[in-house]
């Protein structure tokens, strides 16, 4: 019922809220904001519906971070298929780096089209694109992993959001995920129904200042040089093998 209620909502948005959105929408911007408010609130629906059917829980750690004038640059390890929905429900206007298979998505493309969210595209396209909107003051959530990650563990991080913290000199705003039991996994059927309630355990940290070249130092080894340490915070913070 929940994943029933998730996509037929996607397809009401997109076949009437977000045609009138652009009807009333004097820029792009402007309508893109407005449609990434109504999809806040419309998760934060969907995640009511969760909590009162019994199936989840959300905890919140360092809130406060998040409510802190922006823009962020967040950074989240990706454990469950729900991690975009729960931070989205979180802020009223997130722009998200996106597979593309979800561009194709029947439910979800028609969302992700309106709110203006950003193509996983490697190279420096994309780099370009999010510094773009940090630098038109959206915040923005990067997960480094770039799908969701193994079973007790993180995967192989990607440099993007290293090269966008050095591209603009904005802060990293690590937020870990947990959800217990596993559940939604990556590999693992959607309807596989655990035992009990998902309970989402979200760890907002200390934004990581913005990196800096080392001496002699090429932005390209910096950002490996970063990407290998964000990816030790994640392991560390989530006690999970560093290699």
């Amino acid at each position: 019922m929940a994943f029933a209620l998730f996509g037929i909502g996607g397809v009401i948005l997109a076949a009437t809220a977000f045609p009138l959105l652009r009807a009333l929408s004097r820029s792009p911007l402007e309508r893109e904001r407005r449609a990434q408010r109504l999809v806040h609130h419309s998760f934060r629906a969907f995640l009511g519906y969760m909590r009162w059917a019994g199936l989840s829980a959300i905890r919140v750690e360092g809130f406060e971070r998040l409510r802190e004038p922006g823009p962020h640059l967040i950074v989240a390890n990706h454990p469950t298929l729900l991690d975009v929905v729960v931070l989205v429900s979180l802020l009223p206007q997130l722009d998200c780096v996106v597979k593309q298979q979800a561009w194709s998505n029947p439910f979800m493309r028609g969302v992700i089209r309106a709110v203006g969210y950003i193509p996983n595209d490697s190279g420096q396209q994309l780099v370009d694109r999010c510094s773009e909107h940090i630098e038109r003051g959206c915040s923005l959530l990067i997960f480094p992993e770039g799908t969701r990650s193994p079973e007790g563990g993180l995967g192989p991080f990607q440099r993007g959001a290293a090269h966008i913290a050095l591209h603009t000199g904005q802060p990293l705003l690590p937020v870990s995920i947990r959800c217990d039991p596993p559940t939604l996994m990556r590999g693992q059927p959607w309807y596989d129904v655990p035992p009990r309630r998902m309970q989402f355990t979200l760890a907002v940290g200390d934004p990581i200042a913005p990196p800096t070249l080392a001496p002699g130092e090429s932005r390209a080894l910096a950002a490996r040089r970063i990407t290998g340490e964000l990816r030790d915070f994640f392991a560390k913070r989530l006690q999970y093998p560093s290699v």
